[in-house]
């Protein structure tokens, strides 16, 4: 275990940000750069000596190393500190596909719409290709290793059990992975090639889309002969989306696609034809419409907006001491410190919600998003966007984040908070109708506008022509229902 502030070689560690069954992940910072990686860890208990666990977190920045490709997340540094092997991974500022699929369902009631799940699909294929060509098998295909930051780019994580293609076909044998994405040859025990990673992803997407993985058990994989089902198809588009997915799970290796290829282009084809533009003008200075949300920017005291919600720039013991913190609880009252510090120390990225206390809103928005220049304001911004839906926040109020104790320039936040709300819109179903950005003064304001300005109008924005399935069923949807947007009248 690292405590906060521990140092290792050229990098202090801010604390632990999760983990799973095989280890645990850090968030820390190169204390020359100031910019966020992430350490990895393998769980001592996993059993082994010192040596093996060294010799398998070496093992997977070695082979993360070797691949090139702007779709899977880079390998940085390896090394041991006490006797603890670790990897230094490239941090990816936003949160994973597993999250942001449960998160709308839960506060939005609707899946991924379908140009995205294609674009993901698209993007992975070509990370995944890549490790292919590299010799490499990733053998863990699921949600929760897609990692999208805010810009739109998909990366594919963790090689923990990944393995070289030029080994014998008996240690290629075995189960490693995760049962619900696993190919059936792989719960065989079966030698496995190419092909189950080319299962891993198609059952992927899959669950991205639908909810579930295209088959719930073993026994449903393995004791039956029937292929995966999918829901009715509600278009043309859609049925030839599942057409190359069904041909990626195929139960028979021999009847998946033999190359990644051939569906990377196929799904990257069929997100371009499934997208439309995303709505985007500008009616003045401080104004801009962006897909029917009214964007402001203005200077002034966040604390006296009245609105839905109000977000507030926290650092990770959620006081409110200094910044946009302490003017809103001068102005909201010390009820609001005293609920946040109920909810215990957060990770950087994470955001909790309180009441308001004496300000003009219903809720405040606890965003922690920077610390020591290394900025979170993707992932931070991310999840501010996704709460205030699950709260049914119409309206927001938003600093600049992070760019006061954490010193993280207004370039880069303005960045950020832009490319998160662009994202965020362009996946559909939003509620929100405003969004303001608030900050202190007229100069800081020129700045943050320019850059925000330049991320919304600057890019070709693409939006789903649907918003994802209704997640309460896997049947047919009604077209006149809340899962379609009516493009016509938009």
């Amino acid at each position: 275990m690292f405590s906060p502030g521990t140092r290792i070689r050229d990098y202090e560690v801010w604390g632990r940000l999760g983990g799973g069954g095989m280890g645990d992940v850090w968030l820390a910072r190169h204390v020359v750069l100031a910019s966020p990686v992430i350490i990895k860890t393998l769980k001592p208990e996993l059993g082994g000596s010192a040596e093996e666990r060294e010799r398998r977190v070496v093992t997977e920045a070695r082979l993360m190393a070797r691949i090139h490709s702007a779709n899977v997340v880079r390998a940085l540094d390896v090394g041991l500190h006490q006797g603890m092997p670790y990897v230094v991974q490239e941090y990816v500022d936003g949160i994973d596909l597993n999250e942001l699929d449960h998160s709308r369902r839960d506060s939005l009631g609707l899946g991924l719409p379908l140009w995205f799940t294609c674009d993901v699909a698209a993007q992975i294929a070509r990370g995944l290709r890549a490790a292919h060509q590299y010799g490499i098998l990733h053998r863990d295909l699921k949600p929760s290793n897609l990692f999208g930051s805010a810009d739109g780019t998909v990366k594919l994580g963790d090689f923990g059990v990944a393995v070289p293609t030029q080994i014998s076909e008996k240690k290629l044998c075995g189960s490693a992975g995760t049962l619900r994405f696993m190919p059936p040859e792989a719960l065989r025990g079966e030698a496995l090639d190419r092909h189950a990673d080319v299962y891993g992803l198609g059952a992927t997407i899959f669950d991205l889309r639908y909810g579930s993985p295209p088959f719930l058990d073993a026994r449903e994989l393995l004791d039956t002969p029937d292929e995966a089902r999918f829901p009715p198809a509600q278009s043309a588009e859609e049925a030839f989306f599942q057409h190359v997915i069904a041909k990626m799970i195929a139960k028979n290796p021999g009847q998946r696609y033999a190359d990644l290829g051939e569906p990377q282009r196929a799904l990257a084809a069929l997100a371009q034809s499934t997208s439309r533009p995303l709505l985007a003008s500008k009616l003045g200075t401080d104004r801009f419409v962006l897909d029917r949300v009214q964007v402001f920017t203005e200077a002034g005291d966040i604390a006296n907006v009245e609105t839905d919600g109000i977000v507030s720039s926290a650092n990770w013991q959620l006081g409110m001491r200094t910044g946009v913190g302490e003017a809103l609880r001068r102005v909201g009252g010390d009820e609001i410190e005293a609920e946040a510090l109920g909810h215990g120390e957060q990770p950087l990225g994470a955001c909790i919600a309180t009441g308001p206390g004496r300000l003009r809103a219903r809720r405040v928005l606890h965003a922690v998003s920077a610390w020591e220049e290394a900025s979170c304001i993707g992932r931070a911004t991310q999840r501010v966007l996704l709460l205030a839906e699950r709260l049914g926040l119409r309206r927001l109020a938003i600093p600049a984040l992070g760019t006061g104790a954490a010193r993280v320039t207004l370039e880069v936040a303005a960045q950020a908070q832009a490319s998160a709300l662009r994202w965020h819109l362009s996946l559909g179903g939003s509620r929100l109708e405003e969004v303001r950005f608030v900050l202190y003064d007229d100069a800081k304001l020129r700045v943050f506008r320019e850059v925000l300005e330049s991320e919304l109008f600057g890019l070709h924005l693409d939006t789903a022509l649907d918003a994802g399935l209704a997640s309460a069923e896997r049947g047919p949807t009604d077209p006149t229902g809340p899962t379609l947007l009516d493009t016509a009248r938009s």
